[in-house]
This record gives structure tokens, sequence and C-alpha cells, in this order.
């Protein structure tokens, strides 16, 4: 049986913190949320990601605040130290942040925090919103701790799931996607990490395939939403 832990707390203490203890990790799938959000905030594109056509709206009000680059590299250094000796972790990205993980994640290599990093593809279906070419893509950026082999090696580094709409939580994954992940990357009874859990789809996915998860947020609403999602969903045994 799944063994699911909720925490609400702030990703950058509890990770620099509990990257000094024992405790590491099987896989990390995470959506972090990146500053580059914010661009499509403030010309009001992205309502349901606290966006608004109202210029008096305080960030504080919206759904959820963004990190900046700086708090951004950091998390990223802690959650690589997480990993454990053969793992992989999943990092969702904009366009944007996109190329700078990557860079991020090819200044470890040396180290061995990471040996091996790849940009997948998320191709929504949908298109977005856009001015220039509506956006229809998204990136993951895999990483790799050691060597650890894929489940099924077939599949392609362009995944197609329509994406979520009509959702209670802004940036929802669909669960087919991080299903695909999870079970490519990962073996019953292992030990996922989601440090900015969201609508608690990560934790969904461990408890339908027999995996236990650490699910972090600092929002309340996220943690609500996850709670109430996990509360619902029918246990692996």
């Amino acid at each position: 049986m799944s063994n699911i832990t909720i925490i609400q707390a702030d990703a950058q203490t509890w990770l620099k913190e509990t990257s000094l203890t024992s405790t590491r990790y099987d896989c990390i799938i995470t959506d972090p949320p990146w500053w580059t959000l914010d661009k499509w905030r403030s010309i009001g594109t992205t309502t349901r990601l606290g966006g608004h056509r109202d210029p008096s709206k305080r960030r504080e009000d919206m759904w959820f605040p963004t990190l900046g680059q700086p708090q951004m590299r950091d998390i990223f250094h802690n959650l690589i130290q997480l990993m454990s000796k053969n793992s992989h972790a999943y990092i969702f990205a904009d366009q944007q942040a996109m190329p700078i993980i990557l860079t991020w994640a090819r200044e470890s290599e040396p180290t061995g925090a990471v040996s091996y990093s790849k940009p997948l593809v998320w191709d929504k279906i949908d298109a977005g919103m856009g001015y220039h070419w509506r956006s229809r893509a998204e990136y993951i950026i895999m990483l790799e701790r050691g060597k650890r082999r894929l489940h099924n090696l077939s599949l392609p580094d362009v995944l197609s799931f329509k994406r979520v709409q009509g959702n209670h939580y802004p940036t929802e994954k669909p669960l087919a996607l991080v299903e695909t992940l999870l079970l490519n990357s990962t073996s019953e009874g292992e030990h996922l990490l989601d440090c900015f859990c969201g609508s608690g789809v990560v934790g969904e996915a461990c408890l339908r395939h027999n995996r236990h998860a650490t699910l972090l947020d600092i929002n309340p609403e996220a943690i609500r939403c996850t709670k109430e999602r996990l509360a619902n969903v029918p246990i692996s045994s």
C-alpha cells in the first residue's frame, strides 16, 4: 500500500534542510512556479494563473507566487542532491526556463550530481494563448543521476497528452502524462518527491501504481486540493 506524506512548507527551506540528511528519493517529478510566468501575468494573458485585467490587484492575491531565478537555482541544486544514487528527475518548464535549467544541469555533470540531462516535449494537442505562434508545447527536463534504465526504451521524446481544462487548480498536469513518467522511471514500492505538488496529480499517480510519495507545497490551497483529490483515489493494494 502506498504511503503518501503531505507537507505544507517553503520548498527552498525544506529542500536545503532535507539535503543535509540521509533522505534520498528514487524519482522526482515536479512543476516549479518559474519566474517566467510573471511575463504573461503582467499582460493579463494567463488569467487562470493569477493574471488579471485589474492592474491594482496585488501579487499576493494570485493563485501562487512565482520564484525568482536565484531562488530557483538554489532549489535546483538542493533538489538534485536528494536524488538517490541511480534515479531520474522530471522538471516541468516553459520555453524560457528550459535552457537555463539545462545549463544548471550540465554545470552539475562534472560533480556527479547529474550524469545526463535531456529536454522532453509535452505536446498539449490544444494550442494555448500566444501572440507569435500560439503555444502548444511545454518542456520536461529529464535528469539522471548515476545510471538507471528506463522500463520502456521505445517511448519517444515527444509526449502527446491533452492539457487539463476546467481544472480547479492552475497549471494542473494530465494524470496520464505523469503516469507515463512514473511508470517508465520507477518500480512498485519506490519513493517519489514532488516539492511543488499543486493539484496533487503526482500523489494520485503514486496511489494508483503503488508508489510512495512526499508531496510539498507552501500554498494552503494546494494542500487542500491535494488532500481532497487523494481522498477520492482508489488505493492500489
